[in-house]
């Protein structure tokens, strides 16, 4: 499929069609380039598995994911266009388009061993769904990598989909939290991090947090989520922020403020 179709059946199933770019993707619906009934069972399954409960995605997922990203990354550099990079380009031009795209190898792989292997549909459908959040994992893995900051936070909006104990993706989450550029992006992840707090390595990692964060912002959130966390072990953290000639006088106010509320 040539890639203006492509770029026009991702953005239609991504909801951020133009209006004139709606009209185009429907005259291509009506000369038969695009054919609606493959775009809405696209659209239709995405739904669905974004819907559904992932389970913990395999420990097979390896340890060196970022290096290896950096790797691949790097002999892409290197490589000359051809059609292969032409047609990926075409398909991963968006977050929904590279998901339908590897979603849909995986339904047909899944349907053809329904069809052809005789197998347990049950089964069948349990591998799809654990594929599908190894897959959900390396995306959100390679959406933190992006220098996009829209992609970032799409990154994070994503760490939602997979399971909470998934250790791979609460150590990339604290990752962004402590080392992203973007006070946006920092917030974003302190925000899922927040819905973890309940267990003592996340509370932890989110108070040793406290003395890496420069941003203003950052540290005011923190000191609002320890005190509501009633965390005292996080006092320890906030004086080192008073004491530090980079804190701005109002920042301070608020961290005493806080202090007093935790004690």
């Amino acid at each position: 499929m040539e890639e203006q179709y492509m770029s026009l059946i991702t953005d239609y199933i991504d909801g951020t069609l133009t209006a004139d770019r709606e009209r185009e993707f429907r005259q291509y619906v009506d000369e038969g380039h695009i054919v609606m009934e493959e775009v809405e069972a696209m659209k239709q399954m995405q739904g669905v598995i974004s819907a559904a409960e992932s389970p913990e995605p395999s420990e097979a997922m390896s340890e060196g994911f970022y290096t290896m990203l950096a790797e691949a990354k790097r002999k892409e550099k290197v490589k000359s266009p051809g059609f292969l990079d032409q047609l990926s380009q075409a398909f991963f031009s968006t977050v929904f388009g590279r998901m339908a795209f590897g979603i849909s190898l995986l339904v047909i792989g899944v349907l053809a061993g329904m069809s052809f292997g005789g197998s347990n549909d049950g089964s069948q459908m349990l591998a799809l769904t654990e594929k599908v959040a190894e897959m959900q994992q390396t995306m959100m893995f390679s959406m933190l990598e992006e220098e996009s900051v829209t992609e970032r936070l799409k990154g994070i909006q994503m760490s939602n989909e997979l399971p909470r104990s998934n250790k791979k993706v609460t150590d990339a989450l604290f990752m962004t939290l402590n080392n992203d550029e973007s006070t946006n992006v920092r917030i974003a992840a302190l925000q899922v991090l927040e819905g973890y707090a309940d267990d003592p390595v996340i509370r932890e990692g989110l108070i040793n947090s406290i003395t890496r964060q420069e941003s203003p912002l950052m540290q005011v959130a923190l000191a609002e989520l320890m005190v509501e966390l009633e965390e005292k072990k996080s006092i320890d953290q906030f004086r080192q922020l008073l004491e530090s000639e980079n804190t701005p006088d109002e920042v301070k106010t608020t961290l005493e403020e806080s202090i007093g509320k935790i004690m």
